[in-house]
Parts: structure tokens; sequence; C-alpha cells
């Protein structure tokens, strides 16, 4: 109460001596010194001025005894608060230059480029900087230009400080430093982008297909899959990654933020279209680069960037005649393929894990229909994201710049009006849900070639798989929809530079390669036999293999590879479906399914193990690295029950050469 009564006795004298005085309210020029000593003008009359001056007195001491008397809280409050003209303390290029009052630090919000888009007029009489501090110019301090660019700040939720009053050239100066303090971020950007490029040339000499950045616990790790192993790069400092992971997104497109948000996991694309001064240019060969981010628990900050490389790069310039045989398919599996590309209408679906090379596999599958054909086809491509790399197609895309939400409904419509395009292929990025699922069966029903991929373990496993999705039996046991399935892993190959004998490695490499030898001869009996006579008679027609070709890879390596290995291959299972197989499949009879698709007198198929057992036995796959990716080559009662069948057999052969040579 004491502090409203002194603010109103106040103005009543500010107002007085604005009237006796010849002062109005607000101007900002000093008082007169008649008018600061008490002394009355000459201009006005004596009595007048001695009764004004008398009471301006009285007012004043009736001020400071209440002020003594009971002092308040809100007297606190109102030494921040902005003082009359005359008690104003300006600082000027002292203040400065003396670096202990006024430093500039950190950015300038109201800056040119500032996050604050403020008018040049205001611009010129205040300067608000990233920590709060609010520069404003002592003579334009009730200014409205001054005023606004406060509010702004405020509904911005931005932090500001009560002002600090200054000359007109410390505004200047401000400005000035903002313009220098840009002008370093931008060549510290230059210097971080080229670092950027020179990181992913340096992938695509390696032959990589992933860069994994790792900014944490003060290191940053560059680690790159090269022939599917991680191998440590590069170290950096964090600062230095963090800064390379800012880059990358700023430079990127479809974002999935306006902002790289280090709490959040986002998303983006580093394409060979993009371009300008602030774009990255993308090494030779390499299509686009997929990037995705996401925060480590302690604070770090992780990045996966995977690289998508043409064709041309992959299979030369000749490209287009690549076939499936140029990645590692057998004859008999090329054959099947090829029949595939030929039979109208139907599904295509590939499967397997994550980067094991199925979008090759229908890049190289989809250039060689698209050159049978002399592009006369109209082959769509729907993904997202979008990785394209087929020539004569078109490619639908979804931007990452959008929320799950509608990215999901964006490819919904784009799949709707696919119909209307007038396609002849289809190729779908990944069935993942139900609705991509019906318009894939949708578009086979109508006579269009669909290709698509899922993550399912092996290829009769497929349909399965669409079932758990939600589609109808009737739609998925359809051999004429469900035309071919494919499931395939990569593996890494041997150095035939350095390779070990697999007779030799026990003693080279230690005895756990006796089991390894155990498993491959077994292996590779049971398919052999298999393969002659169906799984279900393979054990009455066990014969000694030959292994004198298999090799291990030499864990030391060479100059030619990389701890034995050079290269990946596919190990692959591909089968074209007719009504038995998907009635034997619909029955819920897996074993009977697979036994008729291995077959001799059947479908005549391989699986994947077979295909891997094959590849082992002419040397081009070390077998651990086989049993790695796909699974154990013979388990332990199977190997037991080939040594007894082997070594009877043989034991009935040798009495019989023994009595051929006493005769």
């Amino acid at each position: 109460m004491v502090g409203l009564v002194r603010d109103f006795l106040g103005e009543l004298v500010e107002k007085a001596a604005a009237v006796l005085f010849g002062q109005e309210l607000g101007n900002d020029e000093p008082l007169p010194p008649s008018a600061l000593t008490g002394k009355p003008n000459r201009t006005i009359a004596g009595s007048t001025a001695k009764k004004s001056v008398a009471m301006t007195r009285a007012v004043g001491n009736k001020i400071s005894e209440s002020s003594s008397s009971a002092p308040s809280s809100q007297e606190k409050d109102d030494s921040s608060a902005e003082k009359p003209a005359g008690d104003v303390k300006v600082e000027d290029e002292r203040s400065l230059a003396s670096g202990e009052k006024l430093v500039f630090k950190g950015e300038v919000l109201t800056g040119s480029d500032g996050t604050l888009k403020v008018p040049e007029e205001s611009r010129n009489l205040c300067v608000l900087f990233d920590d709060g501090m609010w520069l404003v110019s002592a003579s334009h301090r009730h200014s409205p230009l001054v005023t606004s660019v406060s509010q702004m700040a405020k509904r911005h939720g931005l932090l500001i400080k009560p002002p600090r009053y200054v000359t007109p050239n410390i505004i200047i100066k401000a400005y000035i430093y903002d313009e220098r303090r840009r002008s370093m971020m931008q060549l510290d950007d230059n210097v971080v982008r080229r670092r950027v490029v020179d990181l992913l040339q340096k992938a695509v000499d390696a032959g990589a297909n992933d860069i994994h950045v790792e900014a944490s616990e003060g290191r940053t790790r560059i680690e790159l899959r090269i022939d599917g192993a991680l191998r440590l790069w590069e170290t950096w400092t964090q600062k230095e990654g963090e800064l390379m992971l800012s880059s990358v997104y700023s430079h990127s497109v479809g974002q999935s933020g306006a902002t790289a948000n280090w709490q959040e996991p986002q998303a983006a694309m580093l394409t060979s279209a993009a371009m300008g001064p602030d774009s990255l240019r993308l090494p030779k060969g390499v299509i686009s680069v997929r990037c995705q981010w996401v925060p480590l628990s302690d604070g770090g900050r992780y990045l996966d960037m995977r690289l998508q490389y043409d064709s041309a790069h992959l299979f030369g310039e000749n490209f287009i005649m690549a076939d499936v045989d140029s990645l590692g398919f057998s004859r008999e599996q090329l054959k099947v393929v090829q029949n595939l590309r030929q039979a109208p209408g139907g599904m295509r679906v590939f499967a397997g894990p994550v980067n094991q090379g199925k979008t090759t596999t229908l890049r190289v599958t989809l250039n060689r229909r698209m050159a049978e054909t002399n592009m006369q086809l109209n082959c769509l491509l729907v993904e997202d994201p979008p990785e394209g790399g087929i020539v004569g197609a078109r490619q639908v895309g979804v931007s990452a710049s959008v929320k799950d939400e509608q990215r999901e409904k964006s490819f919904i419509e784009i799949m709707r009006c696919a119909l209307r395009l007038d396609p002849d292929i289809v190729m779908l990025g990944e069935i993942r849900d139900i609705q991509t699922a019906q318009f894939a069966f949708r578009l086979a029903l109508t006579g269009r070639q669909v290709y698509t991929t899922t993550h399912v373990y092996s290829a009769l496993a497929i349909p399965q798989r669409l079932r758990d999705i939600g589609l109808e039996p009737y739609l998925v046991y359809d051999h004429h929809l469900l035309r071919g399935m494919f499931c395939q892993r990569l593996a890494r190959g041997l150095c035939a530079n350095c390779r070990i004998p697999l007779a030799e490695a026990p003693m080279e490499l230690g005895p756990l390669y006796k089991e390894i030898a155990a498993r491959v001869r077994a292996g590779l009996a049971i398919m052999e036999s298999s393969r002659k006579f169906g799984e279900k008679d393979a054990y009455n027609h066990l014969v000694e293999p030959d292994v004198s070709n298999v090799y291990v890879a030499n864990p030391e390596g060479c100059s030619e590879c990389y701890r034995g290995r050079v290269g990946r291959t596919i190990c692959a299972e591909v089968l074209e479906t007719d009504q038995k197989l998907m009635e034997l499949l619909q029955d819920n009879r897996l074993e009977d399914a697979r036994a008729y698709w291995l077959s001799p007198d059947g479908m005549k198929g391989v699986t994947m193990i077979w295909h891997a057992l094959e590849k082992v036995r002419r040397g081009e796959l070390c077998p651990t690295d086989a049993e790695f990716e796909i699974g154990i080559l013979a388990r332990e009662n199977e190997v037991e029950e080939v040594e007894k069948r082997l070594k009877k057999e043989s034991g009935e052969k040798r009495p019989k050469k023994e009595s051929g040579e006493k005769s």
C-alpha cells in the first residue's frame, strides 16, 4: 500500500514539475538547472513560484518519510524497472572495451538471419542475444519499434532479461559481431561438409554398404559395413561427430523434422539430384544415402547411413543385361527366375532379413525384364523411402518429412491411384500391413506383375506370413496369384589367395575344425543322396562325399582380403508354385510340402543350406560363414548317423576287395 501511495505521489510531483517548468511528460531531454535546484524560473511570478517550490518540497519530504517508515517488497522489483530519464545508466564503448560489464557472446536472435524476424527500423534500435541479453538504445527506449520486439520475444517463449541501455554505436557493433560470427560458422560448415563428402568417398572406395556413426562418451566411432562385417574405420572427438551429424541432417532432403532433434529418432535422405550451394555432392555411383538418427541412453547420438548404389556401379556399364546368376544364383535357380519373369500377372515375393540383398535382386530382375521387352512396359516403383535403380521405371515415393500417420495415409492413397496409372509391373517396397497386402493381390488379380518383399526365414514360410498379416486363404493359396517365392542370405566369400584346405585346418587353426569337417561331410552326403533319392530315403543311399576342394578362411588374411574374406555371395532358394504345393501348404502339411518341393520326382528344388553346401564344396564359401548366415550344416544326430552308415558301407566294401586279391 505504501508503495502505491509513493508511486502516486511521485507521478503527482512529475506532473507538477512539468506544469511549473514547461517540461512535457515522457520527454527525454534533461530538466533545466532551475528545475533541478528548486529555484523558480524568472518567467514565473515570484509568489506562485515560492508556493510551488514549497509544495514540491513538502511532497518530497512526505515521500521520504513514507519510504523510510514502511519499505515494501515492491521496491526491490522496482529497482530493475525502467528509471526516470535522469537516472538511466547508459553503457558505451568503454563498457565494451573493458570486457567486464558488456560482452557479446552467442547468437543474435534479432539479426538478419536470426530467429526473430524484425523490421530493419527495429533492428537499428535494439539487440537480443540467445542468452537473454537485451540491449536497447537509451534515446529510444520508449519507442514502439523496441517494445514490439520485446513482446514478440516473449510470445515465442524466448529468454529476455531487463534492458541494458546503450549508445547507438553499441547496437551497430553488436550486429557487426553477428555478421562475423555467421561468417565463421559458414566457414566451419564448409569444412564439416567437405569431411562428410570425404567420408562418403572412402566408404565407396572400400565397397561399404553402411556407415555407422556413434557420437558418445567423449568420442565418435566411424564404422563401415564391408562385405557384411563392421570395421572400425576412424575415431573422432565427440564434438566433431556432433557437427558431422548436424551437417548431414541440414544438407539432406525429406527430413522428418524441421531441425535436428537430439532427443527423438529422425530420418532423412541424401540424394544425387540435390543441387545448390548447401547440398552435399554424393560420390559417383551412389544414387542416395538413407539416413536414420536415434538417441542413445547416455545422451549420445547414433546415425546409420545406408548407401544405395546404381546398377552400373555394381554390374558395369552393361548392367541392364545382367541376370541373377551374376549375384550367385545357380543355373537351376536362374531357369526358375526366367520362367517367373515371363509368366503373366501374379505375385513374386522376395523374403529374407534386413540387409541381405533383396532390393539388389529385385533391381537385377526388373532391369532384365525391362531390357527383354525393349522398355515397352510401364513399371511403377512404390517405395517408402524411394530407392530406385531400375531403368525406364517411374518412381513414386513417400517423403520422410511428415509424421508416420500421414505417411501411411499417403502410401495408401498412392497405392489406390496406381491402378489408374495403367501399370504393367508394380514393385512394392515391402508388404508391411493388411492394406499393402490387399493392394498387392488386387493388382495381381487384374493381371499385373507384382514384385515385393517381406521378412521371413524361408520361401515356404511366405504364405503363412501373408496369412498372419490377415489375407484370406483363397488369395494366399492360389498359385495363379502367388506365383513365385524367393528367400536369400548373403555370405562372405573366401579369399582364393590365402584360404586353408579343410584337411589342414585342425592342425593350423585348432581341433574345433574337426567338428566342422564332420558336419561338412555329413551335410554333403545327405544333400547328394536327397537330391537323387528324396529326403525320406536319403540315409539308405549315402556315399562318401568329395571334400578335397573344401577350404576355410585364414583369420590372418592377406593383402588381397580382410581376414580371409572377399566380397559376398548369395545363398538362395527359389520356387515356382503349383497347385499341389499350395494345397499341401493350405492343409498345414509343411513336411509333405517340403518333401514334394525337394523331391527328384517333384519340383527338384534346392534349399538355402544346399545352395550353401554346393559353394562350400567348390571352395567358394567357408563352412563357418555358411553356418553363421544360414544355419548348421548337419545336426549332431545326423553326423552320427552318417558316420555309422558310411563306416558300415566302407567295411562291407573292404572284405570284398581283399577276397578278390587272394583269388
